[in-house]
């Protein structure tokens, strides 16, 4: 890959450099953004992209219960301005309702509506051989998540404190 070549010339001029880290992580922002784009692929004939079909499934999880923005912001990792486009956008589609609360008019709550239903049930097994087909062949994925698992909790928890001389 170019940017390996790229990482390996860069290396050459500051050897202190954590080479091997330097490419997992180009690698692991690649491949990110590979699969999203396999996994909108694969929505696009629904008029959907990835972020869409999360919202719609994490919405269809909570039917019982009450699910703010506020929550689904967190589920899919983005600011409240990201969540209120990708909401419009839902609803102006009729796939989501926005309404108020019950317990405080000021807070609103996301329903699918019957055809955003339909459509989460209808798509999730395309969505679903999506994700087998990006990861095939990759060996342990126990692994791997495990590894992705450690790395996250790492960059959650903040940089650890230097050991004092």
């Amino acid at each position: 890959m170019p940017f390996e070549q790229d990482i390996a010339h860069f290396l050459e001029h500051h050897p202190e450099a954590p080479g091997q880290a330097i490419v997992a992580t180009r690698l692991l922002m690649r491949a990110a953004t590979l699969m999203r784009e396999h996994l909108d692929q694969a929505l696009e004939p629904h008029g959907l992209a990835m972020r869409d079909y999360l919202a719609l499934a994490i919405i269809s999880l909570h039917e019982a219960q009450t699910l703010r923005p506020s929550d689904l912001s967190v589920s899919l990792d983005a600011t409240r301005t990201q969540i209120t486009r990708l909401i419009d956008g839902l609803v102006d589609k009729g796939l989501v309702l926005r309404l108020h609360s019950t317990e405080d008019r000021r807070a609103l709550q996301l329903r699918l509506t019957e055809d955003g239903g339909r459509l989460v049930a209808a798509v999730a097994p395309q969505v679903h051989a999506a994700y087998q087909q990006a990861w095939a062949d990759t060996g342990d994925l126990e692994a791997t998540l495990q590894s992705l698992r450690r790395i996250n909790q790492r960059l959650q928890s903040g940089p650890e404190p230097e050991d004092a001389p």
